[in-house]
């Protein structure tokens, strides 16, 4: 007597052949091992002059920090004198930031330690003298600098899901000796930032890779 080879034995094969890719597909994804991190970066040119910039790293509709450029006042009879300060502020509890700046390759992740509050990269200040306006600046940013112009990196870290992750944001600094409305300013231009999404790994300021 035959024995019939119908629906029920074809069904019996293709349950042999579905269980044989599932094993391949677990045995490919136990060698392909963890994902590797990614770096995200985007290139900026945003001028933040007498005004603040809400900075959203990872592009979630969140402001992770602000950067703000104040003035007040203006080197001109009647007044006497004026300020303008460049600052950072983390905008959520548990973000951070280190002020520098840092330069290219400086190690920014959990083995660094990041500040919050409003935290000031330069102060410009100027006052009426009888011979004119006189003017002064301080802060990380300058100290000694004599060119007006410093560049670097801040170290970012910040919260997303719970978990803490790091960034850089690059920056050009300017002390001009005066705004276009005659406020003594501290002039910042954010020509690029990155954050690695790994959370907990550490970044490297200007690393857009993870190379």
């Amino acid at each position: 007597m035959r024995t019939s080879s119908g629906p029920e034995s074809f069904l019996q094969h293709f349950s042999r052949f579905a269980t044989a890719i599932s094993v391949v597909g677990v045995s490919l994804l136990a060698f392909a091992g963890p994902l590797e991190a990614q770096i995200v970066y985007h290139s900026a040119h945003i001028t933040i002059d007498d005004g603040v910039y809400n900075l959203d790293l990872n592009g979630d509709g969140v402001t992770d920090f602000t950067i703000d450029s104040h003035a007040e006042g203006k080197c001109s009879i009647p007044e006497d004198g004026g300020f303008g300060i460049l600052s950072v502020t983390p905008s959520s509890s548990g973000n951070g930031a280190i002020v520098g700046p840092l330069t290219k390759g400086d190690e920014i992740g959990p083995d660094q330690g990041f500040a919050e509050g409003e935290l000031q990269l330069a102060e410009y200040m100027i006052a009426e003298y009888p011979r004119g306006c006189g003017l002064d600046w301080t802060g990380p940013w300058f100290g000694a600098n004599v060119n007006y112009v410093a560049k670097g990196y801040l170290g970012l870290s910040f919260q997303l899901n719970g978990e803490t992750r790091y960034g850089w944001a690059e920056l050009t600094v300017r002390v001009p000796i005066h705004l276009a409305n005659g406020k003594p300013g501290v002039s910042a231009t954010l020509t690029g930032y990155a954050y690695e999404t790994t959370p907990g790994k550490a970044i490297t300021a200007s690393d857009k890779t993870g190379d």
